[in-house]
């Protein structure tokens, strides 16, 4: 909040208690006026100038409050409690010039009844300043609960205000330091996960960037002992490469997008554009593939799906993530099924494979960057960079599109990945 806006809203509650005290004094004058009639019917002289009175002490007392008020804030004389004695004796002290006035106003008859009135009033205000002190001292105590609380929040305990009864401004102010509390651990979680999670990136960058480039290195050094010489054998070095290098551009691809998806910096080039050309393109790209490793490919597509706003490019690489996922961990002579179809306001695609499936226990980090469960590390030779980024990629390409993931799993029985986009006009 700024300071000018603090500063309105200051000079908003002075007004309003303003006017509030100014009406409580006509209320109160007009109320004792009411009485005064109908319990004593005085002249109306007598009934005006006892008016002039009261409302005159009522002013008195509200601008002696104020100023008291006033005076200790810039001060600091005295605490809550200490305020509320003041007020209380204030007030004791209204009611007690009240009485004098009626007194000299001739309302009241005789010595006598006046000195039991003083007698009375002091009584009162003897009860009232201790009744102050006591209701003010329980409040101090339950706000001193809070105030305790909120400091040990500053130190990093996070353990919140134990429960307060009641109702009343205190018993929220406690479920609001409560709340606090609350997503205060919520957030020390997600920064230790997310700092174990930069570890574990690290490490796995450090890993998987390793590898292709070792092996760069190792074909370098022979080629420059000069350990083959014939054109099969550099050209078979050669290729391998230029396969790591590939591997190596698709790592830090993936790390870029990843990056962007992560910022909220993801910009969606869209255009009109049929998703089942996006998952045919990639079928057609993909299938070689899946020959060589003795795979099934098969595309379904139901019915004519209609062109939406797509980034073709951004859901061809999420199409293409998934449909190498699947064709990783299908066993030579399994089947990959892809499949598209569409409803009234979205368009789905699902990929299933009958290959090693994923552990329910696994299940839940599928879409976790950099995660691999043991099973996925044993790598073959189908050109996967091994990163574990692929997943995450797609998740973030679908959510900017407005869509969800899914992925739905038997072990030894195969894996099915869903993916909806709703259709934008």
């Amino acid at each position: 909040m700024s300071h000018e806006t603090l500063r309105r809203l200051v000079i908003r509650s002075s007004a309003q208690w303003w006017v509030a005290s100014a009406a409580v004094v006509s209320l109160a004058t007009g109320v004792a006026l009411l009485l005064a009639q109908v319990l004593l019917h005085p002249p109306a002289g007598d009934l005006i100038e006892l008016g002039v009175y009261l409302a005159l002490a009522g002013v008195l007392a509200v601008a002696g409050c104020w100023a008291a008020a006033r005076w200790m804030e810039r001060r600091s004389v005295l605490g809550l409690r200490g305020q509320a004695i003041l007020v209380a004796l204030l007030g004791s002290a209204t009611s007690i010039a009240t009485i004098l006035i009626l007194a000299e106003l001739m309302f009241i008859s005789g010595d006598h009844d006046l000195q039991v009135l003083l007698a009375v009033s002091t009584f009162s205000a003897v009860m009232s300043v201790f009744l102050t002190s006591w209701v003010t001292s329980r409040t101090l105590a339950r706000l001193f609960v809070v105030t305790r609380s909120i400091r040990d929040l500053a130190e990093g305990n996070l353990e919140g205000v134990t429960s307060m009864r009641g109702s009343d401004e205190v018993a929220a102010l406690a479920e609001d330091v409560n709340t606090l509390a609350r997503r205060l651990a919520e957030a020390r979680a997600e920064r230790v996960a997310l700092d174990a999670e930069r570890r574990e990136l690290t490490a796995a960058i450090s890993h998987d960037l390793r590898t292709p480039l070792s092996t760069i290195r190792a074909v370098v050094d022979a080629l420059d002992d000069g350990v083959v010489s014939d054109a099969v054998g550099m050209k078979r070095y050669f290729v391998t490469i230029r396969r790591d290098v590939d591997r190596l551009n698709r790592m830090i691809d993936d790390l870029f997008e990843l990056a962007q998806i992560d910022a909220g910096a993801l910009r969606l080039q869209r255009d009109r554009v049929a998703l089942r050309e996006i998952v045919g393109d990639v079928v057609s790209a993909m299938r070689p593939r899946a020959e060589r490793a003795g795979l099934t490919l098969d595309l379904d597509v139901t019915g004519e799906t209609r062109p939406a706003l797509l980034d073709g490019d951004r859901l061809e690489r999420a199409v293409s993530n998934l449909l190498r996922n699947a064709l990783e961990h299908t066993p030579p002579g399994g089947r990959v099924s892809v499949s598209v179809a569409e409803s009234e306001d979205h368009v789905s695609l699902e990929v299933a494979d009958t290959g090693e499936g994923i552990e329910p226990a696994v299940l839940p980090h599928v879409w976790t960057r950099f995660y691999r469960a043991e099973r996925s590390r044993m790598r073959g030779d189908t050109g996967s960079d091994g990163a574990g980024l692929g997943l995450a990629i797609t998740k973030g390409i679908v959510e900017a599109h407005g869509g969800t993931v899914g992925v739905t799993s038997q072990p030894d029985v195969g894996t099915t990945f869903t993916v909806r986009i709703p259709i934008s006009e």
